[in-house]
């Protein structure tokens, strides 16, 4: 009977020193958790692929956006529209019959301010045909303004061209502007007196 009692007695003390050893090991290793991550992420509330999209005011033609991929983000504070893959953009004047042009490798739209950002070969040319290009541009359509501290080139339908090195704030039919840090060159005729 001793024997028995020793044999349940190792048996008991085996089983709380492996039930202790199991603890000791899992609760031991202090294993560090990875931070959370509080980003909120934003996911598009509309995308449209290869669209071609035409604004009508008053039944004319007021603007023709066409883009590989358009994002929509409509549920967050401030709304806007990313075009990741580039935008070709033919907006229209009152009177005019022939289109302006906005063109960029990428660009924002906030739809609170209506300033369209533009990056990347980005290129503007208004109904004259003079055109003004820049890697980066800012464009108020509200304020028909456009503005840049990057480099610009600008270019006038005669072949007259004037570069800013440090930018420029112009309207958006390129009729006047401020240029900083400019130089150019304008062509005249042989005959033409200073």
């Amino acid at each position: 009977m001793y024997k028995k009692a020793n044999e349940k007695a190792l048996i008991k003390s085996s089983i709380v020193f492996g039930l202790v050893g199991i603890f000791v090991l899992l609760f031991s290793c202090k294993k560090e958790l990875p931070p959370i991550n509080n980003k909120k992420v934003v996911f598009p509330t509309r995308t449209l692929f290869n669209a071609n999209i035409i604004n009508r005011d008053s039944g004319r033609i007021s603007m023709n956006v066409r883009s590989p991929l358009i994002e929509e983000f409509t549920t967050v504070d401030s709304p806007y529209t990313i075009f990741r893959k580039g935008v070709d953009l033919d907006f229209y004047q009152k009177g005019s019959l022939k289109p302006g042009y906005f063109q960029a490798d990428w660009a924002r739209l906030s739809d609170a301010t209506g300033i369209y950002e533009g990056r990347g070969n980005v290129i503007i040319v208004n109904e004259k045909g003079d055109s003004l290009k820049s890697e980066q541009l800012f464009w108020n359509k509200k304020n028909k303004t456009v503005y840049t501290s990057k480099e610009v080139y600008l270019i006038s339908s005669e072949g007259d061209s004037l570069t800013a090195k440090n930018g420029l704030q112009a309207t958006d039919d390129l009729e006047t502007y401020t240029l900083f840090n400019n130089q150019g060159f304008k062509y005249v005729d042989d005959n033409q007196k200073f």
